[in-house]
């Protein structure tokens, strides 16, 4: 089951992979880019290139998770697992949880 904060979530990091050196229009979009800076400064270096590689895609984030998963040879659990501990971390960072 998803949580409740996940498309939200989702949204941000979608932002924040495609956009580098962002203007913001609020403070709501500079806190939301800063938690998923910060979020994502706790991965590894694969792990942060694979995540980031998987919300730049334009695609479905399932497509984008089963893309990733076949290129890599692993599992998709795997990175499911990942995702879910990421947007844990960006909501906290937020302050939605």
């Amino acid at each position: 089951m998803r949580a409740f904060y996940s498309d939200y979530v989702n949204h941000c990091l979608r932002f924040y992979a495609r956009h580098s050196c962002p203007i913001f229009h609020s403070e709501a979009d500079k806190k939301n880019w800063n938690a998923c800076d910060s979020a994502l400064k706790s991965f590894t270096d694969s792990d942060r290139d694979m995540l980031l590689s998987i919300y730049t895609e334009g695609d479905t984030l399932p497509d984008n998770v089963y893309q990733m998963a076949k290129s890599k040879g692993i599992n998709q659990d795997t990175i499911w697992k990942l995702i879910g501990e990421l947007e844990r971390k960006v909501a906290k960072r937020r302050g939605i949880i």
